[in-house]
């Protein structure tokens, strides 16, 4: 690198771009519905074998197992109710966006958090699908930095062909810019 053409010029911070400016798209609607038939279906099935427990005649159960059942048989619906809120409401806090040069995806009700990854930094994109998802035709795409072992972010509840053009994009967007810098 020749040192005569590098430049760090000043910025001024209230003249860059605030994050209110970028365009976030939300995630499938079909995403908030799968999570909330899986979360009702664990929660059901976790019900049902405590009323089992509770109802069974073979086995004398003692006295604080059966209070903590018959606690549970009322708590666990209620709990379940809450998590289906608190799914709903976050489920309406995520969003993504696809730039030029990086990616973006924010979430979070009570502490919200935007990670963007510049596309030139993307070691690999991994697309993945559980049968749910496959089911319903979401996917989630997973990003991973150079350098890290882990995936710097992950944005699920994505239509599949949706998925996929985002993942094609970034894939040929990293190669073409790093043919550029070279």
């Amino acid at each position: 690198m020749n040192n005569s053409s590098f430049t760090n010029q000043q910025i001024n911070s209230e003249q860059l771009s605030t994050l209110s400016s970028l365009q976030l798209e939300p995630l499938s609607r079909r995403y908030s519905v799968l999570r909330q038939q899986i979360n009702a279906a664990k929660y059901a099935v976790l019900w049902l074998l405590l009323l089992l427990v509770w109802l069974q005649p073979w086995l004398v159960l003692p006295a604080e197992l059966r209070q903590g059942i018959y606690y549970g048989l009322f708590l666990l619906p209620l709990y379940t109710l809450l998590r289906a809120i608190y799914f709903w409401q976050a489920d309406k806090h995520k969003h993504f966006a696809l730039r030029q040069h990086d990616i973006s995806y924010s979430c979070g009700i009570f502490f919200r958090k935007v990670v963007t990854q510049p596309v030139v930094r993307v070691q690999h994109i991994e697309l993945k699908q559980g049968p749910l998802e496959r089911r319903v035709g979401l996917a989630r795409l997973q990003l991973f930095s150079a350098g890290g072992t882990l995936h710097t972010f992950e944005i699920p509840g994505l239509e599949l062909e949706r998925a996929q053009h985002i993942r094609q994009f970034v894939l040929q967007h990293k190669d073409a810019v790093q043919d550029e810098q070279q």
